[in-house]
């Protein structure tokens, strides 16, 4: 059964997403070209291009011309004898996502990014020709993409900024006064001279404080804050990770504007790096506007004195940029930043949209599974190029299967957020390059597919041995469940999937199939299979808590809640339903009731150490949040009540001892140095 704990905030381990892959038959990459005027250059040919991978020239082989204005009276020139060199149809249906990074922008700064928002759906989105869709708050406004233009205005209107951005300001403004990134740089970096530089600003602002009441401020807050800025950073980043898998779905480019004020990525680098990868494999541009537009300057520290010189530098050197330059060019698409009006920004995003070229080449190195970086040039002077900058090569999937896979009005529709999930966790580094995928024959799941490096459930083989007993199960079934304890998680979700759409399968069958939902991260899936299993079998408790790890991933608190409160009532003496119900209302921000729940922990089974080490969590977690320098009496004032109690609590759980000593111990050696007033 699977411990619940918090080791450090909320315990529950966060999967790395999927690198992009893509068939190493024929690569195809996009290509904008523009000359000094920023107008499209589209009579160009394939003599014009030259592509290079990872340094080494390849040559072109298909080009096509994606033209939605009227081309050139000259038309497009042929460069080569193929017929592999043609003007597209400017009647491709285009789609474009606009995502409010509500967490980092400012009201300001948001509504500067609605009114571009407003203008790319009012003036250039084609109404019941395009696709489109708003994302605020981490989720699709009305659950789907839409053709119909007067819906998207809605929903453009109706996204509303969030106190987030603002809160972290004020907090960062308080004693003693410190940044996100130097937060960050303090904690992340261990910047002993940022650390320093903070611990002289503080001291200067208030020269009575003792400087070990200084320091040990200092450090708090650091941790406070750049655990806030990574937690923020990573949701962002994982909401694009989430829309791009389910744009995958569907055929043909398709444009995202992502609207923020930046975010620090420096312990965030490879979910930033996976997007980009997600963004690729889905055929997605990422354009970033800069909602700060020309209020650039030192925004975090606005009552900084003329010591502030660090400060002032840091700021400059603008480190929350960096992500979203790195979202927008490695993309292929751009930044637009120092401007306060969007509207001639959105009008060339469009035009991006709308005229492109595609090049295909087949390349000369060898299917290794690493990262190929592709630079691509115009032989012509005085034009400019933008695209991707590679890919991952595996070769590509062999699937035998008579299903259209040509996108539909319908298909489109049907992309929600709720069936758009994060990929899944890397490939391992045992997976042998090269190697075939599987084709479904005869109702399962062939070949042999060395391990994918998906993350499986903990304890998974046992409890599915607790369902199976001595039930009989077809070769499909078997067949999915052997692959999935070899790490085939993509084949065992295929043959399971088989196995069970039968009126007869057991429920093991779709116990496991959950399981290889979760591991590559479908977690409606998952949740959807399990519930399955709660009903045919209610005696079975493992299910009850992988059920409230997939609506976790799901953010459906309620819905995890009520999970519990039934295992509850089944087991109402087993502490791992009560540490589990901790967990989710700590997840949830609700101390309050996670401490609660963790005292009936320690209640029912006060000799289960896990108990006590997540009530001295949640209390410490509780008693920093009620933590407030009041300036006035030069005095922290704070719960002093929760400091006692979450110190008697971990030491209580070092005295049975358990796998999280050390955490623990660093739990009291935090506490200790917080000083009483």
């Amino acid at each position: 059964m699977k411990g619940f704990l918090l080791a450090a905030g909320v315990a529950f381990a966060i999967q790395q997403p999927q690198v992009f892959r893509t068939g190493v038959d024929i690569v195809e990459v996009d290509v904008v070209v523009y000359d000094k005027t920023g107008a499209f250059v589209a009579d160009l040919a394939m003599d014009d291009f030259e592509v290079q991978e990872n340094g080494a020239p390849q040559r072109v082989e298909q080009l096509y011309l994606h033209l939605r204005s009227s081309p050139p009276t000259n038309g497009a020139r042929a460069g080569s004898s193929s017929p592999s060199s043609l003007a597209q149809p400017a009647t491709a249906r285009r789609t474009f996502v606009v995502v409010f990074d509500s967490d980092h922008m400012t009201p300001g700064g948001f509504k500067r990014t609605q009114q571009a928002a407003l203008a790319l759906f009012e003036k250039s989105f084609v109404n019941g020709g395009d696709f489109g869709g708003v994302i605020s708050d981490g989720r699709m406004v009305n659950n789907r993409l839409t053709s119909d233009r007067e819906e998207l205005v809605k929903a453009v209107k109706s996204a509303k900024p969030s106190a987030k951005k603002n809160s972290r300001l004020l907090e960062e403004r308080g004693f003693p006064r410190m940044s996100e990134i130097e937060a960050v740089r303090i904690r992340a970096s261990n910047d002993q001279m940022m650390r320093s530089v903070v611990i002289r600003r503080a001291l200067d602002e208030d020269p009575k404080a003792r400087v070990d009441f200084v320091e040990a401020a200092v450090d708090v807050k650091a941790t406070d804050l750049s655990t806030q800025a990574q937690a923020a950073t990573n949701e962002t980043v994982q909401v694009l990770i989430a829309l791009m898998n389910g744009l995958a779905r569907l055929e043909g480019r398709k444009t995202v504007l992502l609207m923020s004020e930046g975010f620090l990525a420096e312990e965030s680098w490879p979910l930033v790096r996976a997007a980009v990868d997600a963004a690729a494999q889905s055929n997605t541009r990422l354009y970033t506007l800069d909602a700060r537009g020309l209020n650039r300057g030192l925004g975090v520290l606005m009552d900084a004195t003329p010591a502030d010189s660090d400060a002032r530098l840091l700021d400059h050197m603008d480190f929350g940029a960096d992500a979203i330059n790195s979202l927008a060019v490695d993309s292929g698409g751009f930044v637009v930043r120092n401007v306060n009006d969007f509207g001639r920004a959105v009008a060339r995003i469009v035009d991006d949209s709308s005229n492109y070229y595609v090049l295909g080449y087949r390349p000369r190195t060898t299917q290794d599974g690493k990262f190929h970086r592709i630079a691509v040039k115009v032989k012509r002077s005085g034009v400019a190029v933008r695209a991707r900058r590679g890919y991952i090569a595996v070769r590509r999937a062999a699937v035998t299967t008579t299903r259209d896979t040509t996108a539909s009005p319908q298909a489109a529709e049907d992309v929600r957020p709720d069936a758009v999930a994060s990929p899944p966790a890397p490939p391992s580094p045992a997976e042998s390059p090269g190697t075939e995928r599987d084709s479904v024959v005869d109702g399962r799941a062939t070949g042999v597919v060395p391990a994918t490096g998906y993350r499986v459930r903990p304890d998974s083989g046992k409890h599915v041995e607790m369902l199976l007993k001595d039930q009989k199960s077809d070769e499909a079934a078997r067949a999915g469940w052997d692959a999935y304890q070899r790490g085939d998680v993509a084949t065992a979700r295929t043959s399971l999937t088989i196995a069970a759409a039968s009126p007869s399968s057991e429920p093991w069958v779709h116990y496991a199939l959950g399981m290889a939902d979760y591991a590559m991260r479908e977690y409606r899936d998952a949740a959807g299979e399990w519930e399955k299993v709660r009903q045919a079998a209610p005696e079975f408790e493992p299910v009850y808590f992988d059920l409230v790890d997939s609506y976790l991933q799901l953010k459906e608190h309620d819905q995890a809640s009520r999970v519990l409160r039934t295992a509850r009532e089944r087991w109402p003496r087993d502490p791992e339903v009560f540490n589990a119900f901790g967990v989710v209302q700590t997840n949830r921000g609700a101390l309050d009731d996670a401490v609660k729940a963790f005292q009936d922990g320690v209640a029912v089974a006060p000799n289960e150490s896990t108990s006590y080490f997540n009530l001295g969590r949640a209390l410490e977690m509780r008693y920093y949040r009620s933590r407030r320098y009041v300036q006035q009496l030069r005095s922290w004032v704070s719960n002093e009540h929760d400091r006692t109690n979450a110190i008697e609590n971990y030491r209580k759980y070092l005295e049975f001892g358990g796998p999280f000593s050390k955490d623990a111990q660093e739990g009291l050696t935090r506490l200790a140095w917080v000083p009483k007033n």
